[in-house]
This record gives C-alpha cells, sequence and structure tokens, in this order.
C-alpha cells in the first residue's frame, strides 16, 4: 500500500500520547484532598469529586472518539489516493484521444 502523501494530516492521538493521558487520569484520579475536617468543606468535597467523574466521563468520550477516527481517516485517505489514480487514468486517455486526432488530422492533408 502507498505511504500517504505528505500534505496528509493524521487525526489520531499518537500511543506515547494515550500512555501520557492515561498515567494523568490514573495520578488524578489517586490524588484527593486530605481528609476534611470540617461540615463546610465537605460541598467542596462533593464539588470535586463531581468534576473528577465528568473529567473521567469526559475522558473516555475523546478516547471512544479517537478509536473511531483513525478508520475513518483511513478511508478518507484511500478515497483521495482512488481519486487521484481515477484522475492520472482520465488524463492518459484524454492524451491518447487528441494524440490520435492530431494523427487523424495529418493523415486527411
Amino acid at each position: 500500500m502507498p505511504q500517504p502523501e505528505s500534505d496528509a494530516f493524521s487525526m489520531e492521538i499518537s500511543a506515547a500520547e494515550k500512555d501520557d493521558l492515561e498515567k494523568m487520569i490514573g495520578a488524578f484520579r489517586r490524588q484527593r484532598p486530605p481528609a476534611l475536617e470540617t461540615s463546610s468543606k465537605e460541598p467542596f468535597q462533593d464539588q470535586l469529586d463531581r468534576i473528577n467523574q465528568k473529567l473521567d466521563d469526559l475522558t473516555n468520550m475523546i478516547l471512544h472518539i479517537d478509536r473511531r477516527m483513525e478508520p475513518l481517516a483511513k478511508v478518507v485517505r484511500l478515497s483521495q489516493q482512488k481519486t487521484q489514480l481515477l484522475n492520472r487514468r482520465l488524463d492518459a486517455v484524454i492524451e491518447a484521444l487528441k494524440k490520435k486526432d492530431a494523427y487523424s488530422e495529418n493523415e486527411r492533408q
């Protein structure tokens, strides 16, 4: 299979970026604020827990989207390569027809 052209772009997260993201998530989950001594801090803990849960949900959503985008990017890249190949073939046919017309003109004269 031919290599993608230099102007092609990648829409996926690299393995190193995925590892970094998972490490950050793990560290974030392990880090909890120290035990709260007063009841006035409980709402803050609840808010932090909700933020943690939302961050976890959003991270899972991003990873899910990334897994679905990779095949889509491959399909788009293959479609572009197919279009380029068909354009080259059409150009070759047009050139052949032009040469045939030029040859026919020369024979008439």
